[in-house]
C-alpha cells in the first residue's frame, strides 16, 4: 500500500525537491483525484514553517477546487493560463512535510467507514473547502495556517477515502468556521480592539 508520504515523494525530482508546472502537477495527480491536489496545495500554508506568498494564490485555487466538488466534477479543471505557473518546494520543506504525513498515517485507513462518505459527501466537503480557502486567501494575520491545516485534513480524507477521518475533519472545519464567523461579527461591532480585549 502506498502511504501518504510516499505519494508526496513520488512527485519529487532526483534532488528531493518539487519543481513542477501546474499542468504537469495536475496531470500527475489526476488519477488520485481532488484529494491529492488539495493536500499538496494546502500544505505550504498549513505547516509551521516559512512559505511566504503561497496562501493567497493557493487559497484561490483551492476555492476553485471546492466549487468543482460542489458541482460534482470528477477530475480537477483549471484555466489554461494557469498551466505554466510553477510550484517549487525545497528538499528541506519536503522532508518536514513527510514527517507530518507520517503522523497522519497513524490515524488514517484507506476506505474506512465508507458509509460516512455519503453523509459527508463531496458537495458538503466542497462547501467547507470553499469557505476555508476564502479565509486562507485573506492577507490578514492568523487567517492562513488554521484554515489551511483543516483543508489539508479534508484532502487526506478524500485521498484515502477514509470516512471516519473525514468526519473528524468536518468537525474541525465547523469549529473553525464558527470561530472565524464569531471573530468577524465581533470586529464588525466592537472593532479589532474589542476582539483583543475579549482574549486579554
Amino acid at each position: 500500500m502506498v502511504t501518504l508520504s510516499q505519494k508526496l515523494l513520488n512527485l519529487c525530482n532526483s534532488d528531493g525537491s518539487i519543481a513542477l508546472e501546474f499542468k504537469v502537477l495536475v496531470d500527475q495527480l489526476k488519477e488520485q483525484g481532488f484529494g491529492a491536489l488539495i493536500l499538496l496545495l494546502s500544505m505550504p500554508s498549513a505547516l509551521p514553517i516559512p512559505a511566504a506568498g503561497y496562501s493567497t494564490p493557493f487559497g484561490i485555487i483551492l476555492a476553485l477546487l471546492g466549487i468543482q466538488l460542489i458541482f460534482g466534477y470528477e477530475v480537477p479543471w483549471y484555466p489554461k493560463r494557469w498551466g505554466t505557473k510553477r510550484l517549487s518546494l525545497s528538499k528541506k520543506w519536503i522532508t518536514f512535510a513527510c514527517k507530518m504525513l507520517h503522523i497522519l498515517e497513524i490515524f488514517t485507513r484507506p476506505n474506512r467507514c465508507a458509509y460516512l462518505q455519503y453523509v459527508f459527501n463531496r458537495c458538503v466537503i466542497g462547501v467547507n473547502i470553499l469557505i476555508l480557502s476564502i479565509i486562507m486567501a485573506l492577507p490578514i494575520p492568523l487567517t492562513n495556517t488554521l484554515p489551511a491545516a483543516i483543508i489539508l485534513l479534508l484532502g487526506v480524507g478524500l485521498l484515502e477515502k477514509d470516512g471516519l477521518f473525514l468526519c473528524f475533519a468536518q468537525i474541525c472545519s465547523l469549529i473553525a468556521i464558527s470561530v472565524y464567523t464569531f471573530a468577524a461579527y465581533w470586529i464588525s461591532v466592537f472593532g479589532i480592539e474589542g476582539l483583543m480585549k475579549l482574549f486579554s
